[in-house]
């Protein structure tokens, strides 16, 4: 009977895989983000301001965010009247469009 000396490794489906360099950058940068709050309330001006604009960009993120789950809620909320406007591509016969100015052609 032939049986392979190592078992091969099966893919888990239920966590998420994330490298140890993942990880480590990940706790690197919460480290710093420890730090710079640690000399925000210490009184340094620099830190405070770095935490000022962390703090703005992710609010635009989340505003921005929030913004998009109310539009998408008010998408879904119209009638849909499948009778206007969604007749489908205008140049489906294989048409070009017509142009508003004459092509040139510098040969002639």
């Amino acid at each position: 009977m032939n049986t392979p000396a190592v078992e091969p490794v099966l893919k888990s489906r239920l966590l998420p895989r994330f490298s140890f360099r993942f990880l480590f950058g990940v706790t690197f940068g919460f480290a710093l983000l420890g730090a710079t709050v640690q000399a925000a309330f210490a009184g340094f001006a620099v830190a405070l301001g770095v935490l000022v604009f962390l703090g703005s960009l992710a609010s635009f993120f989340v505003v921005g965010f929030l913004f998009y789950l109310v539009l998408w809620g008010l998408a879904g909320l119209r009638p849909r009247d499948d009778s206007v406007g969604n007749s489908g591509s205008p140049f489906a016969d294989g048409q070009l469009p017509p142009q508003i100015m004459p092509p040139t052609n510098p040969s002639n």
